[in-house]
């Protein structure tokens, strides 16, 4: 007589079923990676220097005696920016009789730190208009603190 043969009936379903469990659990580890790889691929971000490993110091140069338009080119050259302040304005044979601060001094790269002249008549004829300030913005002056006081 007859051999009863069990049915798949209910192995179907069960096979069926995980199928979507695999292929959800394959999606989330390729997800995973890429991530990482694309992670891996970015930059990693420094931690930004100390500030006294930033800063630039700068001397001062002497440019008194000098005219007008070499003082101020001497000075755009070596990083400063300028500014004019008296009687006589910015013309270009107009001779540095002062500057502030003084030659010599250490000051802080803080863009274009801002020397201030004085000047006194030159012997050509002041024509057009005077440049009394540097062509760019020019930023404070800083002076350099000696390392004890901190």
């Amino acid at each position: 007589m007859g051999v009863v043969k069990r049915s798949d009936a209910r192995a179907v379903p069960r096979r069926i079923l995980t199928l979507p469990r695999v292929t959800a659990v394959a999606a989330a580890v390729l997800l995973v990676s890429a991530t990482i790889s694309l992670a891996a691929d970015k930059p990693v971000a420094k931690k930004p220097a100390t500030q006294a490993a930033k800063r630039q110091v700068l001397v001062v140069p002497d440019i008194r005696g000098q005219v007008f338009v070499i003082a101020s080119g001497t000075l755009e050259d070596a990083g400063f920016g300028w500014k004019v302040r008296g009687s006589v304005h910015g013309f270009p044979a107009n001779v540095v009789a002062s500057q502030q601060p003084k030659p010599g001094t250490r000051v802080i790269d803080t863009g274009a730190p801002t020397i201030t002249l004085r000047l006194s008549r030159g012997n050509a004829p002041q024509l057009g208009r005077p440049q009394d300030r540097s062509p760019y913005g020019a930023s404070l002056i800083r002076r350099v603190r000696h390392a004890h006081s901190r």
